[in-house]
């Protein structure tokens, strides 16, 4: 059986109709779905363009091709493009197929609504599409509409699916539960290789004082503002803490500006764009990671640097509470409160040593092979509801 899944990741094609990804979704990605099923078709937004650029990576590739939606942004080209979206996906949604829908999404629940929703579908529920709009990401009041409309679609989509694969333990069932007769499991989209670990946890003799904030400035969803205005207070009060920000985007100026109004530029070094193989370098580097973000899923950053025994400071959204315990944890859009538990936390040896030994025992629990099994025994069951779905 061959399965379609839809993808809003945005994609490249070259004449020769192989398709390039410039950074997540590699081939290798798709294979844990081959593993169950004969060939992998992936909807998702796909631009044309003459040459791939030296840092892209190959998607497609044997047993894995692509079908094209219109490469939108934003929501007005979503909704440019509302019927060339819909047709593209029920043309290739047929019942001889299994389809698993990567959510939130919107060309998925665009679907989800006609043809396509009587094909016996599963979802991989990665995040919380109220969470996203809850942030501002259009500033106005369509944010207020487009988070409902989302919130309602995702509900309607896994109260109506075969089965459902939820990057939390207990979070996003909460918020988006199948019916009483579908599976549902969960299970991280996080799968991290033996060498992401470190072999002991870390033992801490004197005060910490470097940070490591990893995250995109294309949005403002890590919150790296936050942590800036938390350094800029923590420097008025005597404190001085020094983080390097890995990521780049379109906020990346902004944020320096930020830095230096508040006075703390000094203390903040923006490395720009990292290749993912050096991060770890960064994080080793570190004595703690912060991550005040404004919504996620479970973040495999978060996971990374627990791997590498970081003691870790996040915010209290999506999945981030299912990994670390109430005395790391931060309120959502709480600058003031971050600053009070980075101090807290640096400044005891004893409490970094002994979150360095929790994070990396609880990292253990999304090691790849472990993952593995368990989303492909997700996959095998949907195959099998599927099957008899038809």
């Amino acid at each position: 059986m061959e399965v379609v899944v839809t993808c809003e990741f945005r994609f490249y094609r070259t004449p020769d109709q192989k398709v390039w990804t410039s950074s997540a979704f590699l081939y290798h990605f798709w294979q844990r779905y081959l593993a169950t099923f004969k060939k992998v078709i992936v909807v998702a937004r796909i631009q044309d363009v003459d040459a791939p650029q030296q840092s892209w990576h190959l998607s497609s590739g044997l047993d894995v091709t692509f079908v094209g939606l219109p490469y939108y942004v934003g929501f007005a080209g979503l909704l440019r493009n509302f019927r060339k979206i819909r047709k593209t996906i029920n043309a290739v949604v047929t019942p001889q197929r299994a389809v698993i829908y990567r959510v939130p999404s919107q060309s998925a629940m665009l679907a989800s609504f006609g043809i396509a929703a009587k094909q016996g579908f599963a979802l991989e529920v990665v995040g919380d599409p109220l969470d996203v709009f809850n942030t501002g990401i259009t500033n106005g009041p369509l944010d207020k509409i487009l988070g409902w409309v989302s919130y309602t679609g995702l509900r309607y989509m896994a109260r109506n699916a075969l089965a459902a694969c939820y990057v939390t333990k207990e979070y996003l069932q909460r918020r988006y539960p199948v019916s009483n007769c579908a599976l549902s499991v969960g299970c991280s989209d996080i799968e991290l290789p033996a060498a992401s670990y470190v072999t002991q946890a870390r033992g801490f003799n004197t005060p910490g004082k470097q940070l490591v904030f990893v995250g995109s400035f294309s949005q403002m969803y890590k919150g790296p503002d936050l942590l800036i205005h938390a350094i800029s207070y923590l420097k008025k009060q005597g404190q001085a803490y020094n983080v390097t920000m890995l990521g780049g985007g379109i906020f990346l100026q902004e944020m320096q500006a930020l830095a230096k109004k508040l006075e703390c530029s000094e203390l903040i070094h923006f490395a720009g764009e990292v290749e993912h193989a050096d991060v770890i370098q960064y994080l080793d580097n570190a004595d703690a990671f912060v991550m005040p973000s404004r919504t996620e899923g479970l973040p495999r950053a978060l996971i990374e640097a627990m791997a590498r025994g970081l003691p870790c400071i996040a915010s209290n959204v999506g999945g981030i509470p299912e990994l670390l315990d109430n005395a790391t944890v931060v309120e959502n859009n709480n600058w003031s409160q971050l600053a009070q538990k980075i101090h807290g936390l640096l400044s005891s040896p004893e409490s970094m040593s002994q979150a360095s030994m929790r994070n990396l025992e609880y990292a253990k629990l999304y090691e790849l092979e472990l993952l593995a099994k368990k989303r492909g025994d997700f996959y095998q069951s949907y195959f099998d509801l599927k099957s008899k779905y038809s």
